[in-house]
């Protein structure tokens, strides 16, 4: 990772006129903070946004690869305070009240669900299979990518990557409830349940 204080030396030059993403869709100055803060670490990405009434937030983020969640801390980390502004390291949760289109595919957690998985090695260890409408072996792949991205936004980044070590993703049975599964949205609740379990 480059000097991050190099990042934030420009970013306290540029936060007056970086307000003006409150008031809409800026790609332009979205362009200029991705290739900012790329400059810093190739591996974070952002996203920006904040209640009306309150500050403005700047989300640093890894996109889920722990190769970068350093890089990610370090940065927040040096942050300087800056009026109007926030800095958050990793997305936070937002629960599953949204679907997300990837692709084409669209997951949605309000009709998918999830099985436990249990590991005979690791009884701790947290597996998945994902049953999702319309899946096919051939968008497989694109399916896979859809459901991280539901985890990643329902959980949290760092939630999802470092509790959800085994991922599967196929078609829902005819009746999940009857198979094992689980609504997808019930997933926080049913790791929370989890971790007491264990603790």
């Amino acid at each position: 990772m480059n000097d991050p204080h190099a990042f934030w030396n420009w970013f306290r030059s540029a936060h007056v006129r970086l307000q003006n993403l409150r008031g809409g869709r800026d790609d332009a100055l979205l362009d200029e903070i991705q290739t900012r803060l790329q400059d810093c670490s190739p591996g974070l990405w952002f996203e920006v946004g904040g209640h009306p009434e309150g500050p403005m937030e700047l989300i640093i983020s890894a996109e889920g690869d722990p190769n970068y969640f350093a890089d990610v801390r370090q940065l927040v980390g040096s942050a300087p305070a800056i009026p109007g502004w926030q800095f958050i390291a990793f997305k936070p949760p937002q629960g599953f009240e949204f679907q997300t289109e990837y692709e084409g595919v669209v997951v949605n957690p309000a009709t998918s669900w999830f099985l436990p998985l249990e590991s005979k090695s690791d009884p701790t260890a947290v597996g998945l299979r994902v049953a999702v409408p319309g899946f096919t072996q051939e968008r497989g792949q694109d399916f896979r990518t859809a459901v991280y991205i539901v985890l990643d936004t329902g959980l949290g980044e760092l939630a999802a990557s470092e509790t959800i070590q085994h991922l599967e993703v196929v078609a829902p049975p005819s009746k999940p409830e009857d198979d094992g599964y689980i609504e997808l949205n019930e997933l926080g609740s049913y790791l929370e349940w989890k971790a007491r379990r264990e603790a």
